[in-house]
């Protein structure tokens, strides 16, 4: 299972690359979605804390996690409010200081999501993308093809493969030392 870790790196990362070689403008798109990114790659974890307290309830973890925070249908009804908020005449600048927009938020909510959700079908093992309404899963499960002395290292060096993709990225390409 990928780390929380490779859950924020991937989203923050693809997020970059989609606001650096798609949108282009950083009026449009500012630095501060990044962070919203980070957040919204976790979120299909945040079954974790209903598990936590079903617990007391007599819940198991495989009853709560991995199910429908980890369905198809969290990132639809993220982007789905996206889509409602664009459409509405509702007030779609948020924080106006920031430039930052509800309806992009969203559509960074169900992207996040997806990414948490694909990442875990390649490498943790299957799914059930329509729970629940369906149990049929899918997925890939590569880290159980590595010998098992090595699949505990596989999340760890995934990670510092990302963290150091990530700090080349922001000193060559963002130039972090021009923050400072």
């Amino acid at each position: 299972m990928p780390n929380p870790t490779t859950h924020i790196l991937i989203s923050i990362i693809l997020i970059e690359l989609f606001r650096e070689y798609v949108i282009k403008d950083n009026k449009k798109f500012p630095r501060y979605y990044i962070l919203i990114a980070a957040i919204a790659g976790i979120i299909p974890d945040l079954d974790l804390v209903v598990y936590y307290v079903l617990y007391f309830f007599g819940f198991t973890l495989e009853q709560i996690h991995r199910t429908f925070f980890h369905s198809l249908f969290i990132p639809i009804i993220f982007f789905a409010l996206g889509i409602f908020i664009l459409k509405s005449k509702m007030k779609n600048n948020w924080i106006r200081k920031r430039h930052l927009k509800l309806s992009t938020i969203f559509f960074i909510f169900s992207a996040g999501s997806l990414i948490h959700i694909i990442l875990d079908m390649i490498f943790a093992g299957m799914l059930a993308p329509f729970y629940p309404f369906s149990n049929f899963s899918v997925g890939l499960n590569l880290v159980s093809i590595f010998p098992e002395d090595l699949k505990w290292m596989i999340s760890h060096t995934i990670d510092a493969i990302l963290l150091f993709f990530w700090i080349f990225w922001m000193e060559f390409k963002l130039k972090i030392p021009d923050y400072f």
